[in-house]
C-alpha cells in the first residue's frame, strides 16, 4: 500500500528515480570480456578490488569479476563468470521533498511489476548499511537470457539514494551466488 498521496513533487521524484530501477534488460547483458584464471608467470593475481567512490561508499569485489566500463546509468558495475553483475547506482534527490527510505520503497514496489516481467518478490528486510537503515530485497523475473534472480539493497543519507543490485540466472552455481552476496554485504557509506 502506498505511503503518500501523488502530488507533482513526488511525480517528478518518480521520474527521476525511473533510471535507477532494476532493468530487466540492461542488468543481464553477457559480458564482453572475462578475468583471466590463472596470471602468465610474472603477473600478480588481484585478489579482491575495492572501489572508493567519490559519491560517498565503498563495495569490494573479490578476484574473477571484471570490472564494465561504460555500463549505463550506473556508478560502478562488475560482471562475474556466468554473467552474474553488481551494480551500483547514486542518485540524489530534492532536499525540498524531504524524502524517506519508506518513500523509495513505496515508490520501487509499485515500479517493479511494470519494470519487471514475471516478478516474484521473493523476500524483504531491512538491515543496516553503515548504521543507516536500508532495505534488502530478493526477487525473480524474466531478463534478457531467461529467469534471474535479484538481491537489493538501497538506503538514503543526505538526501542521497544508494542502490546495490546483484543479478544472476537462476541456475548460477552457489560459489558464485555467495560471492555476490558477499559484494553486497561490502558496501558501506563512507559520505558524512
Amino acid at each position: 500500500m502506498t505511503r503518500f498521496a501523488p502530488s507533482l513533487p513526488l511525480l517528478a521524484l518518480a521520474l527521476l528515480a525511473l533510471p535507477i530501477l532494476p532493468s530487466a534488460h540492461a542488468q543481464t547483458a553477457p559480458a564482453t570480456t572475462t578475468a583471466p584464471a590463472t596470471a602468465p608467470t610474472g603477473e600478480r593475481i588481484i585478489n579482491a578490488i575495492t572501489v572508493t567512490s567519490t559519491q560517498g561508499y565503498k563495495i569490494t569485489v573479490p578476484g574473477g569479476w571484471t570490472p564494465l566500463k561504460n555500463a549505463p546509468n550506473v556508478d560502478v558495475a562488475f560482471v562475474g563468470a556466468l554473467r552474474p553483475t553488481v551494480t551500483v547506482t547514486v542518485s540524489d534527490t530534492p532536499p525540498e521533498l524531504k524524502v524517506t527510505l519508506a518513500d523509495m520503497r513505496d515508490l520501487y514496489a509499485s515500479q517493479m511489476p511494470k519494470d519487471v516481467p514475471k516478478l516474484k518478490m521473493l523476500g524483504e528486510k531491512i538491515i543496516k548499511v553503515s548504521g543507516q537503515n536500508a532495505v534488502l530485497w530478493s526477487y525473480t523475473g524474466d531478463g534478457d537470457g531467461g529467469k534471474v534472480r535479484w538481491t537489493q539493497v538501497f538506503t538514503l543519507k543526505n538526501n542521497r539514494l544508494y542502490t546495490v543490485n546483484f543479478v544472476a540466472p537462476v541456475n548460477t552455481p552457489q560459489n558464485l551466488l555467495d560471492s555476490g552476496r558477499a559484494i553486497l554485504d561490502s558496501f558501506a557509506l563512507t559520505a558524512k
